[in-house]
């Protein structure tokens, strides 16, 4: 199993990212003209992550030895939401292993903590149930998924 390095993602790395949302769509749609329109509403799309890269909310996981891009999350924090002075927003979450999506979870939720945010949302689009099974959460507004990061 590959070592895991993560850090806060950065503009410098938008083509990469973008390069590896792409592969990952081309994995599971055949079709050029389909996966040209899902790419242009992907989370991974160049504006999105033109905004997201700058907030400093945003990390990627990497093969510690190879360098290898193995995954990312983008996020950003959110003010005065559902009652809650701070959350912590996943729009999107990605790896190629599990081991690396837990890994980002746990990194979102960690900083969550740390930073005292008291929640951190996953949008649908970060397919996360197996990464969090450990952290106590609930499915809010249909595909939202919510984790508690401070007592209420």
């Amino acid at each position: 199993m590959a070592e895991l390095a993560y850090q806060i993602a950065t503009p410098a790395e938008l083509e990469e990212i973008l390069l590896f949302g792409e592969a990952r769509l081309a994995a599971i749609e055949a079709d050029v003209t389909a996966r040209m329109f899902k790419s242009w509403h992907a989370p991974w799309r160049k504006e999105s992550l033109e905004h997201y890269l700058k907030l400093g909310w945003s990390f990627v996981v990497r093969d510690k030895q190879s360098g290898e891009l193995l995954g990312f999350f983008l996020g950003q924090a959110l003010l005065f939401m559902r009652g809650h002075t701070q959350t912590l927003w996943i729009e999107a979450l990605d790896a190629k292993t599990i081991e690396a999506r837990q890994g980002l979870a746990d990194v979102a939720i960690r900083l969550s903590r740390e930073k005292h945010l008291q929640r951190v949302l996953f949008a649908e689009t970060a397919n996360i149930q197996d990464a969090i099974k450990s952290f106590p959460h609930a499915l809010m507004q249909g595909s939202i998924t919510e984790v508690a990061t401070t007592k209420s």
